[in-house]
């Protein structure tokens, strides 16, 4: 959007005075159940025990999760089909893929024409990506479109998916056997996929997926993923864009300003100062409503890096150094575990699982 406006944390989670709706609806419920237990002389121990239970649930633990949240992702893995299968259809130009949902794209490969940090090619290449998400947002129900680095041997290619109708910014060239190679399979054919709990496995290799949650810890004068490309460990990136709407864009930026407020009005009422933490944040995001008012594009960014091998092994030794590099980038990472299938096909060129 702006090389002023810095990423900070993610907005998907609404926040209400700090934690999240369903941490307050948990908190709420526990303490009356507890409350009343004690309270009431007659009480079944079960009340207590449902409070305190309830409480608990709404502790936060890895990955941005509440300890509740994490139950209900185990379940959901323990009782569901653990076989995946997508299949890729090339029609012309087009490439269709039915995995969760169906989508068509084309795939672009970038002309690498040497050092793009001596030639100044990058700063071109992303000007012309975002011209391309600004115009976007002027459609009415906004785009999609992804950027894949695929490492193949000691090779490294670059992937830009689009809608069938939309052009490749100059510096492309279309090129659907990338795309193919990046979701894994051939002409005319169908993938299976076993999900695990913390991995994928598929004919060829397993994968383990990663999605980065927060970037506000990145140094301002380094590339938010500058340090994590630069690792010697084999990975694989997947950025995805999804381009909101102008007129719903509008509507979000306003509304996050708008709570943000509130709850800054709340606190105070409370008796409770501003810290530089929510000063910050309503900067930023005052600063992005001017901007998507001005006609710039609200995006909806992911980001998955995906690390393979050929054994269990060796996807765990080479997940251990992604995570270490991604930690000094000062990138946090999510393991998703027990939600490897759905970043999976989250990550697939496309967008798929959105």
């Amino acid at each position: 959007m702006s090389e002023n406006l810095r990423l900070g944390e993610s907005d998907a989670d609404a926040r209400w005075i700090g934690i999240r709706r369903h941490q307050a609806v948990l908190v709420i419920v526990g303490v009356g159940l507890a409350s009343d237990w004690v309270m009431s002389p007659r009480a079944p121990l079960v009340e207590i025990i449902a409070g305190l239970a309830l409480v608990v649930g709404a502790v936060p633990c890895s990955d941005g999760l509440t300890l509740s949240e994490q139950c209900v992702v185990a379940l959901r893995f323990l009782f569901r089909s653990h076989w995946h299968e997508l299949s890729v259809r090339e029609f012309g130009d087009d490439v269709v893929l039915w995995a969760v949902g169906e989508v068509a794209f084309r795939g672009h490969k970038l002309i690498h024409r040497g050092r793009l940090d001596l030639s100044g090619r990058d700063v071109t290449i992303t000007e012309a990506l975002a011209a391309l998400a600004d115009a976007s947002s002027a459609a009415r129900a906004g785009q999609h479109f992804s950027q894949h680095v695929v490492t193949t041997g000691d090779d490294v290619a670059t992937l830009l998916t689009l809608p069938v109708d939309v052009p490749a910014p100059d510096g492309w060239i279309l090129n659907n056997s990338l795309a193919l190679e990046v979701i894994g399979v051939t002409h005319y054919t169908s993938l299976r996929v076993l999900e695990r709990f913390t991995y994928l496995r598929t004919t060829q290799q397993l994968a383990r997926i990663y999605r980065v949650r927060d970037f506000s810890s990145v140094p301002p004068a380094r590339g938010l993923l500058e340090q994590l490309l630069r690792s010697t460990t084999p990975l694989d990136l997947a950025l995805h864009v999804d381009v909101v709407a102008g007129a719903k864009a509008q509507r979000l930026a306003a509304r996050a300003v708008h709570r943000l407020g509130s709850d800054d009005a709340t606190s105070r009422a409370a008796g409770f100062r501003r810290t530089a933490r929510s000063s910050r944040n309503f900067e930023r995001l005052s600063q992005r409503e001017a901007l998507v008012a001005s006609g710039r594009s609200l995006l909806r960014l992911a980001v998955f890096v995906i690390v393979r091998g050929e054994s269990l092994d060796e996807v765990q030794q080479r997940s251990a150094l992604v995570w270490r590099h991604a930690h000094d980038a000062g990138l946090r990472l999510e393991r998703g575990w027990g939600l490897q299938a759905r970043w999976y096909y989250a990550q697939l060129p496309g967008g798929p699982g959105w």
